[in-house]
């Protein structure tokens, strides 16, 4: 039998894990012939709620909530079904794209003084606009910016080929990018793109 997942009177099918986290597992789900991302939380269903809602406030692209159930916990999003960037990066260099379409959700988050999780498995492309797929973010500082955290992890420098094995990713097949090629890389897209 399938696992369900009751949020209300609909009950989710449970037709992959997603994540499992300390406080939060996700799942992708089936109902009524659509699919969702749905997390139960343990702990931080609050917290996630008003973080969300800051972060839409702010003007960053993330899946629309769709259903909640304070009592159990549970959030119900939008799925969506394109590759998360990391995975992107897992088959090759991104292209000028992604490097647009992340420099301009940049620019509501430094208006807003959020800063995200700027690693690229948070984000996703779709069509042209970058989506956050985390809630969580801190207020933005000099030292948690784009700049200084996580953009060298969009590269295939020592940084990212490291994300990708660490999230198990085969990076047999990639080639490493020495670090001032990686250095020239960010200074070139960020001037482009900022």
């Amino acid at each position: 039998m399938d696992e369900v997942i009751q949020v209300k009177n609909k009950k989710f099918v449970v037709t992959a894990t997603k994540a499992e986290h300390e406080d939060h597992n996700s799942y992708i789900c089936t109902w009524s012939n659509r699919t969702y991302l749905v997390r139960t939380f343990v702990t931080g269903y609050e917290q996630a709620l008003a973080d969300y809602k800051t972060l839409k406030r702010a003007g960053i692209n993330m899946a629309k909530i769709c259903f909640r159930d304070d009592e159990k916990k549970v959030i119900v999003f939008d799925h969506f079904p394109e590759d998360d960037c990391l995975t992107q990066l897992s088959k090759g260099s991104l292209d000028d794209l992604y490097f647009e379409a992340l420099f301009a959700l940049y620019r509501f988050a430094r208006f807003s003084k959020v800063a995200l999780d700027w690693e690229p498995q948070n984000f996703m492309l779709r069509g042209t606009q970058m989506f956050y797929l985390p809630t969580k973010w801190e207020p933005l500082t000099e030292e948690n910016r784009l700049e200084k955290q996580g953009i060298r992890t969009w590269f295939h420098g020592r940084e990212g080929i490291d994300l990708l094995r660490r999230k198990g990713f085969d990076v047999s097949g990639l080639s490493l990018i020495q670090e001032n090629a990686v250095n020239k890389s960010i200074v070139l897209t960020s001037v482009r793109f900022w």
